[in-house]
């Protein structure tokens, strides 16, 4: 009786294993979506599957591939994200089935992550975890971007009053982990080795590493250059097999602020020369570092101008190029 009824209207679910799925939708709840087909009932959840298409919302079909088309990248993501968007809000109407609802929510959560809309991804995650909190079990949130001090500094607001609703549920993690990320951002480098304290003892090696960089770096602004190079010492050898750029790059800060330029120098360089694509940004910093150690050091300036060319050369639209344009600019300028 089923596969008759379901021969003409049907409704098909794809999986991310590549599996279609043919029958009738019936709910969607933390668990995953409920389908029914042939075989009976069953629950997939929603991370595995890649696109719903229901008989009587041709919408919706339309909204999963634009949503599909946009977590691709390239150039078209940003109107594809939007056609996904608009798609899926002109599905809840007066109506529409009520998993229907849940649905569009996850979608827009993740449309919003996509599109950089930190804030609205943030409002959605909160909504749905609210109306149950497995609903975000897995989501990440985005991370925030420099340049937006004053839309940060508001966020950091609504994460630090969300925190404090959560209690003990398990998405506390998830916007403690956004807390710590703007307050590296915007906040003050006191205010981040408390935060940090915690991930230094975590159980995940990358969570520890990650951390200890963030350490590293929270010590040096704070002009605790001892401590850092006594940590750095301490963890070096753990780092440098995730991390290696990392460990020269932090060396050459040590060396800086204790008046060793020579010996900065040849850390830094050790990044454009050893990783120079490992992180564009870090290794065009390590270059205008670099030229500013070798300037300290008394070398000569066509050789800190060769440094400079390159860091603006090869790693143009990066904060360590500018820097450098900059420094060259300067060293050009007529003197008096």
């Amino acid at each position: 009786m089923f596969l008759a009824a379901s021969a003409a209207r049907a409704d098909r679910v794809r999986t991310r294993a590549g599996i279609g799925l043919v029958g009738k939708v019936v709910g969607l709840d933390a668990d995953g979506l409920l389908f029914q087909d042939a075989a009976g009932k069953r629950t997939s959840p929603l991370a595995d599957i890649v696109s719903i298409e229901v008989d009587g919302l041709p919408d919706l079909a339309r909204a999963e591939n634009a949503f599909a088309k946009a977590g691709e990248g390239g150039p078209d993501a940003p109107a594809a994200f939007a056609e996904a968007e608009r798609l899926y809000r002109s599905l809840v109407r007066p109506g529409a089935p009520p998993w229907l609802g849940t649905l569009v929510h996850v979608r827009l959560y993740k449309v919003f992550a996509g599109s950089g809309r930190i804030g609205e991804a943030l409002d959605a995650y909160l909504e749905m975890a609210k109306k149950d909190p497995r609903l975000v079990s897995g989501l990440k949130l985005p991370k925030p971007q420099p340049g937006h001090a004053a839309d940060n500094q508001a966020l950091l607001k609504k994460v630090e009053a969300a925190i404090q609703e959560a209690g003990d549920e398990p998405y506390a993690a998830e916007l403690k982990q956004l807390r710590l990320a703007l307050v590296l951002l915007e906040g003050k480098p006191d205010e981040v080795l408390p935060l940090l304290a915690p991930l230094l003892v975590s159980d995940d090696a990358k969570t520890r590493q990650w951390a200890t960089l963030k350490q590293l770096e929270v010590l040096l602004a704070l002009g605790r250059v001892d401590e850092a190079a006594a940590r750095l010492e301490e963890t070096a050898k753990s780092l440098e097999t995730a991390y290696p750029q990392e460990v020269a790059y932090y060396r050459g800060r040590v060396l800086s602020e204790r008046g060793e330029h020579v010996a900065a120098a040849l850390e830094f360089l050790r990044l454009p020369i050893l990783y120079p694509q490992s992180d564009r940004v870090r290794t065009a910093e390590a270059l205008w570092r670099t030229g500013r150690a070798m300037v300290a050091a008394g070398l000569p300036a066509d050789e800190v101008a060769k440094v400079y060319n390159e860091a603006v050369r090869d790693y143009a639209g990066t904060p360590g190029a500018q820097h450098a344009k900059d420094e060259r600019a300067k060293a050009a300028a007529p003197k008096g």
